[in-house]
């Protein structure tokens, strides 16, 4: 499932995330590079699937 992750805020070292295709689901990242991962564990948590079904696009 393609999923396009947008960076909501970036604060105290944190980037907050949100998901365009999943209302209301939120990631946080460290770096700018942990985004795809942050985001592919935070719709696993929420759908039951596997992280490995999701691919993740960074919209700026």
């Amino acid at each position: 499932m393609k999923l396009t992750a947008r960076i909501r805020s970036a604060s105290d070292g944190w980037l907050a995330l949100e998901v365009i295709e999943m209302p209301g689901l939120e990631a946080a990242a460290k770096r700018f590079e942990d985004i795809p991962d942050a985001v592919r564990a935070a719709a696993a948590q929420s759908t039951g699937r596997p992280q490995t079904e999701f691919d993740v696009d960074i919209a700026l």
